[in-house]
């Protein structure tokens, strides 16, 4: 069996590498990484050559990304599957140009079409053979795109096996130096990092931390990172001090201060006690207002349906500090919070969704 993989994001080839590690008796080719590679995928392009956020970035990339196209559609017609994971810029446009190429199209990450153009919804539904969703909602949003011959799928969250200390607490405590800490999570983009680090500074300012702040982060980002917030108690920490530094770092911390995304997530499923922020343009905030239909910006909330987590969405430097204050002394909202987390892991689907993943995926690509 040949099967065809298109990536745009580490996180979800994390999940394909996971899924498909102990696989044997097909033949992948994909848009890769140095982990998919270990494992036997072939490679036509490498994850890193799209990995680009913003029009600027984005402009130069454009002839490669014409010409990736035309060469992944030169290779469906000797395809069994293909998977497309995300990635709806580059996957949804790709989408199309399989149409009657492949015999059997399976979508793995919905994008989020239930926050902005839902448009995209329709077009996956009749497109694709089989959408494999990580959130629960997401397969009670599509069911009004029901049609013979598109299937939807949730079986659970990646992260509630893959979100856990690979450390003890012990372990942790000894390589920090420190007993009680506070980690911040300032994102994994460029442009987020050089948005919140000056903020940061600001709040920083206001704080007046009393306890160590380690920042979990990437060897590329680290000096910027410790050039903007030398003058507090912060120190970063990278994979070459900490295994899973991130992981690790949020599942012993006193509290997490955490930029909105997948880390957010993490950290309810870690049963890190945290507070979300963050900082976008004027521009960006006011059409992101006009445009996105949700209530809520962080996965937690939005699984839950409810604000478990405190937002602080484009907040001055002053209200995100008056909240991290009263947190901090509120043991109860602690709590309260941690009971939310234990419900979130339940309505993620539990224990062992690698493996019911893997089963689904086999069994979507070895029947009609």
């Amino acid at each position: 069996m040949k099967v065809f993989v298109s990536l745009g994001e580490r996180s979800a080839s994390n999940y394909i590498y996971e899924i498909f590690k102990d696989v044997k008796g097909i033949n992948f080719t994909a848009i890769t990484d140095e982990r998919l590679e270990s494992i036997g995928f072939e490679s036509i392009a490498k994850i890193e050559d799209l990995s680009v956020v913003g029009i600027t970035e984005a402009i130069p990339k454009i002839p490669y990304v014409y010409s990736l196209w035309k060469r992944i559609e030169k290779l469906l017609p000797d395809m069994d599957a293909i998977i497309l994971c995300d990635a709806p810029a580059f996957n949804l446009p790709l989408l199309k140009r399989a149409k009657g190429k492949v015999k059997k199209v399976i979508y793995f990450i919905s994008p989020q079409v239930w926050a902005w153009k839902e448009d995209r919804a329709k077009l996956i539904s009749e497109l694709v053979d089989h959408l494999v969703v990580l959130l629960p909602f997401e397969a009670e949003f599509y069911e009004k795109y029901k049609r013979e011959g598109f299937h939807v799928h949730f079986v659970g969250h990646p992260l509630v096996d893959l979100a856990k200390a690979s450390l003890t607490e012990r372990q942790v405590r000894e390589i920090l130096g420190v007993e009680s800490y506070m980690a911040v999570l300032p994102g994994s983009r460029w442009s987020e990092i050089k948005r919140h680090v000056p903020y940061l500074r600001q709040v920083f300012r206001c704080l007046e931390p009393r306890m160590p702040i380690f920042i979990p982060t990437f060897e590329s980002f680290k000096d910027y990172i410790r050039e903007g917030l030398k003058d507090f108690p912060v120190r970063t920490i990278t994979p070459k001090d900490m295994e899973k530094p991130a992981y690790n770092l949020m599942a012993y911390a006193d509290f997490t201060l955490v930029a909105s995304g997948t880390a957010e997530l993490e950290a309810s499923l870690l049963f890190s006690p945290h507070l979300v922020f963050y900082r976008v343009s004027p521009i960006s905030y006011l059409l992101g207002k006009l445009l996105v239909k949700v209530k809520h910006i962080s996965l937690t909330n939005l699984i839950l349906n409810k604000e478990a987590v405190p937002e602080l969405v484009q907040k001055k430097p002053q209200q995100l500090c008056k909240a991290l204050k009263e947190f901090l002394e509120d043991v109860k909202a602690k709590e309260q919070m941690l009971g939310e987390f234990k419900r979130l892991r339940d309505m993620l689907g539990g224990e062992g969704t690698i493996l019911k993943l893997r089963e689904l995926f086999l069994q979507l690509l070895h029947h009609s």
